[in-house]
């Protein structure tokens, strides 16, 4: 419900004074009307013939007077200009941030080449950054005023009696513009605005998850190719053995059976070959899917299964999750939905239509001034579920963030423990058990050609050995693989703690 103050006439006389009592305490915010002749095309040209020269000069200079007279007003526009907040996640590097059009994979494919081709050619990507232009599109649209509206009002004409025709005509020409109180406004472009910066922090999260995915599948394949190479050493050991006994047995000082049990080894070991080559292959393919080609252009890759052995301290790793980019993100999202929030009590606020003009009395010549204004009432409508909903969306917003600040602390406290048995168990796999397995090897080796040891024996040794080789990749490959992932989780390198 509305309360209406409908238009009256003024005299000339006073006409400032009361103006000047209309706008004095209404922030107006009014853009300037231009008017155009062409709105008078549907009237009866009779009608515009009945509009004198010396009416229309005065209807343009009251239609300026108006304008000029609300220019000072549109200054109390208080929007909030949109910008961007600085989105930046430290593993992202500037080396990552330059693309290049004509990135092609050689032979040898470094790392850096790879996150390249993932983020240029990753389709998700584009519609990110569809998402963001899309933000900053509605950011811009509600920063705009609304517009004024015209008003052409002819009374009294073609009647009966004395008024018949236009000679008792009254012609009214009058602007009306709403005004936003409490800011609407400015807290409508500041939500919008925010939702663009929330945008373009989750095109920086989809950036980081798709480096995060290269590092891990680059470090598989390099993994699988030092497997490989490790399973062709150990072939060839393993031929060389098999040659060694093949000329005890010609010489008569070993049974066929041995021959035959290491024939048993050196197959093994060829399947175990090929089975590592399998891997790899998978392994490429893996990772060249990520930028969507399937095809594997490069024969190796470049890489280092060294990790850091002093990592940084539980309690500097916890502390830096506070700057991790899933908690920001939450964290923005709060910002919004706080915004919100103060968005809708300004909208319980109501909104007044002033309207100001002019009124020409066709059958006295006389003319005049009219204002008006608008207020809607509010007794039913307080916005009271609008208000309450915001409320509880900011509430649920701090709820998630909650639980996914104790689920990421609770994952990257996995994470840290995982590398410290990891490194434990690598420096106890480098430290002792290989060149204990070694030693071992060696001197069953040795002694089974003076015929102490058994065939078994020897096989036994060397399989233990080879089995701590691999053992020993293995476990390099996974404390690597939970690095990348706790580094992409913090959104940092752990160098950098």
């Amino acid at each position: 419900m509305a309360g209406n103050f409908p238009l009256r006439s003024f005299g000339k006389t006073g006409t400032t004074a009361i103006a000047k009592q209309l706008f004095s305490n209404i922030n107006l915010e009014i853009s300037i009307f231009r008017s155009d002749s062409s709105l008078f095309a549907p009237f009866n040209l009779c009608l515009i013939n009945a509009i004198n020269r010396s009416f229309q000069m005065q209807i343009k200079q009251i239609v300026l007077s108006c304008a000029l007279s609300a220019i000072f007003l549109f200054k109390c526009s208080g929007a909030r200009v949109a910008m961007h907040s600085s989105a930046h996640v430290p593993l992202l590097t500037d080396k990552i941030e330059t693309i290049k059009n004509n990135i092609e994979p050689p032979d040898t494919l470094l790392l850096d080449n790879a996150i390249s081709l993932a983020l240029k050619n990753n389709l998700e990507l584009r519609a990110f950054l569809t998402e963001i232009k899309a933000r900053e599109a509605l950011t811009l649209q509600e920063s705009l005023l609304p517009n004024p509206e015209l008003d052409i009002e002819l009374e009294n004409f073609a009647g009966s009696g004395s008024l018949g025709g236009v000679k008792g005509n009254e012609t009214t020409l009058a602007i009306g513009q709403l005004i936003e109180l409490g800011g609407k406004r400015a807290k409508r472009t500041q939500v919008a605005a925010l939702q663009s910066d929330l945008a373009l922090w989750r095109y920086e999260i989809a950036r980081l998850n798709i480096v995060t995915n290269v590092r891990r599948e680059y470090a598989q394949v390099f993994l699988a190719q030092e497997k490989l190479d490790l399973d062709r050493k150990l072939l060839a050991l393993s031929g060389a053995f098999k040659a060694n006994i093949d000329t005890l047995v010609l010489a008569g000082r070993l049974s066929q059976a041995e021959s035959a049990r290491a024939q048993v080894e050196l197959s093994q070991r060829r399947l175990t070959l090929q089975r590592s080559q399998r891997e790899l292959n998978n392994a490429q393919r893996r990772l060249t899917a990520i930028w969507g080609t399937g095809n594997v252009d490069f024969s190796v890759v470049k890489g280092s299964l060294t990790f850091i052995k002093s990592m940084p301290s539980a309690d500097r790793v916890m502390q830096s999750l506070e700057n991790s980019p899933a908690l920001i993100e939450q964290k923005s999202i709060i910002a919004v939905q706080k915004t919100k929030t103060a968005l809708a009590k300004a909208l319980a606020i109501p909104d007044p239509v002033i309207r100001a003009g002019y009124r020409h009395f066709n059958e006295t010549d006389d003319k005049a001034f009219v204002a008006g204004l608008s207020i809607p009432l509010t007794i039913f409508n307080r916005n009271q579920g609008g208000k309450e909903e915001a409320k509880l969306r900011e509430l649920q917003a701090e709820q998630f963030y909650a639980s996914l600040k104790n689920d990421v602390q609770t994952e990257v406290s996995n994470r840290l423990e995982t590398i410290r048995t990891i490194a434990a168990e690598i420096e106890m796999i480098q430290e002792i058990i290989i060149p204990e397995a070694q030693k071992a090897y060696n001197i069953i080796n040795q002694n089974y050609r003076l015929g102490k040891y058994a065939l078994i024996d020897l096989l036994d040794a060397q399989r233990q050995l080879f089995d701590a080789q691999g053992r020993f990749l293995d476990a390099l490959g996974e404390i690597k693989l939970e690095i990348i992932e706790l580094e992409g989780r913090l959104g940092r390198s752990l160098d950098s703690l």
